[in-house]
């Protein structure tokens, strides 16, 4: 399985000490330079990630007037590699991919796979810290999740 990340996942789940939940869940994760920039610089990136160089710069250029160049890159380097996933939070980016029949995930829907294969015992607790790390998730999303994974709960002042 193809799986391209944009960061915010990559950031979110280094904060929350879970980034193998990636590897577990997909064996490999591949990301385009702008992503590599924005979450590595200074630090070593894990052997299961791998960084792909895009070769046709004039998507991301373009996609880069309404996106992030992460977003912008990641979007790209889906479509180059005919990625089977492509995981991404921003609204807009998500949006685009949809309109480019990409297939995506975010965050919320890693951990959510992450539960039904065992990988964690419960959702909520990482939902609370997101939070806690400025991961902006509305109530009706945070409500949502918890009901996918059979978690009850309201959501926690932060």
């Amino acid at each position: 399985m193809k799986v391209v990340s944009n960061s915010s996942c990559l950031i979110i789940l280094e904060r929350l000490v879970q980034l193998d939940i990636l590897e577990k869940l997909y064996t490999k994760i591949v990301i385009p330079t702008a992503v590599k920039n924005e979450v590595f610089e200074g630090k070593e990136i894990p052997n299961w990630i791998e960084v792909v160089e895009i070769t046709q710069p004039i998507a991301p250029i373009i996609l880069e007037k309404t996106l992030g160049m992460g977003e912008s890159e990641a979007i790209s380097l889906s479509l180059e590699l005919n990625a089977d996933l492509l995981i991404v939070d921003d609204l807009a980016a998500r949006k685009v991919a949809h309109e480019l029949e990409i297939k995506v995930t975010g965050v919320i829907g890693i951990l959510l796979l992450a539960k039904k294969m065992g990988y964690v015992q419960e959702i909520k607790y990482f939902l609370n810290e997101m939070l806690k790390h400025d991961f902006r998730i509305s109530k009706i999303i945070y409500e949502e999740a918890l009901k996918l994974a059979k978690e009850a709960g309201e959501k926690e002042n932060t």
